[in-house]
């Protein structure tokens, strides 16, 4: 493959599912999201130190409007 081939799609762009059930984008209805694991940092766990212990979320992030859905549980990528 030359550099100037079409390059595979985002592997990170995925449909997603939480609880048996489809996420839809509430903004737009679009189906496909980036996920991101984001850390939910706290000002006391900051303030000694221990920022690594924090909860971590995961974001979606819609590839059509580029709005943000946060989640506690991690959604399953739909294949």
């Amino acid at each position: 493959m030359g550099i100037f081939d079409k390059q595979p799609k985002d592997p990170f762009i995925s449909a997603y599912k939480l609880f048996d059930k489809k996420i839809i984008c509430p903004n737009c209805g679009n189906e496909k999201f980036q996920v991101r694991d984001v850390l939910l940092n706290t000002s006391a766990m900051t303030f000694f130190g221990f920022d690594w212990a924090n909860r971590t979320a995961s974001a979606l992030i819609c590839t059509s409007c580029t709005r943000i859905e946060w989640y506690f549980d991690k959604p399953n990528a739909i294949i």
